[in-house]
């Protein structure tokens, strides 16, 4: 059996990411990764069983990394508001920094692969949640279904990005609280 080398992996996920939003998934293949990260297409076979699980892996990958990215420095102490503003802003900041991530991560949610990942396993996505589900029982939140209020809340993050990328509008530090503020407006009570 051979080795896993960290490099190599590295080099398969950077550039099935790359390709995918470049190529979008039917455009990409087991060959065409290989190539572009330099490597045998058997090399990847040793990280994934196949082409589906790979892009899967990699997806789940960056929803770890954000939900790592996006808590750090929130505590139970803090009131619903100051979280969710500090889960806002940390999660246009996650994004911001890998505007490669967002646009990978639009493209798998529109695939049937995402039927088979369990967004529950997620951290953030509890967290979520969690802190809807207890925004809305202290009568803060207006009580709606949870997808309702995370599509106003937090959907709006990727259009912004997409604006700040494109330079339609460059968020500053200013732009960017005010948009939290507007997010946290249309839940709130």
């Amino acid at each position: 059996m051979r080795t896993r080398d960290q490099k190599k992996y590295n080099a398969v996920v950077k550039s099935s990411i790359e390709l995918t939003n470049k190529l979008g998934f039917s455009g990409i293949s087991i060959s065409k990764i290989a190539k572009k990260a330099n490597v045998s297409p058997a090399t990847i076979y040793i990280y994934f069983k196949n082409k589906e699980d790979l892009l899967t892996v990699i997806y789940c990958n960056i929803r770890k990394k954000a939900g790592e990215s996006v808590l750090t420095n929130i505590d139970a102490n803090m009131s619903i508001k100051e979280r969710f503003s500090a889960i806002w802003i940390n999660s246009f900041s996650f994004y911001q920094n890998y505007p490669e991530y967002i646009q990978y991560r639009e493209q798998f949610e529109q695939t049937k692969m995402m039927e088979d990942v369990k967004t529950d396993e997620f951290e953030l996505n509890n967290y979520i949640v969690e802190i809807l589900t207890k925004g809305i029982k202290d009568k803060i939140i207006q009580n709606l279904p949870i997808p309702i209020l995370t599509a106003f809340a937090f959907i709006p993050i990727i259009t912004l990005l997409k604006f700040h990328f494109s330079d339609i509008l460059i968020m500053t530090e200013k732009e960017i609280i005010n948009a939290c503020k507007i997010a946290w407006k249309s839940i709130a009570i």
